[in-house]
């Protein structure tokens, strides 16, 4: 997810809470004018502080993960290994079996 859709995620937490952006805005305290800019996608260096504070004020928190471009993670290798090691046809080509 990017910072755009980050905003556009934002506008519907805070649609399905039944809020306002004047609510919203009030409850994390910043402007009426940002928390649309953001929402729409129009503010392109958007504060951390005032994005965590409009989270908050939502009742949710943001999660980041790593990009790893598409490699596997260990948990993901470990797992091939596992599934390599179950199979006959690998298992004798390998010398295995």
């Amino acid at each position: 997810m990017d910072i755009f859709e980050l905003g556009a995620q934002l506008a519907i937490a805070r649609r399905h809470r039944r809020l306002s952006q004047r609510q919203l805005a009030a409850k994390a305290e910043v402007s009426v004018e940002w928390l649309s800019r953001f929402e729409r996608g129009d503010s392109f260096e958007p504060s951390m502080h005032r994005v965590m504070r409009c989270l908050n004020a939502l009742g949710l928190d943001l999660r980041l993960s790593s990009y790893n471009s598409g490699r596997g993670s260990i948990d993901d290798l470990m797992a091939q290994d596992d599934e390599a090691a179950m199979d006959p046809v690998l298992k004798a080509a390998l010398g295995g079996g």
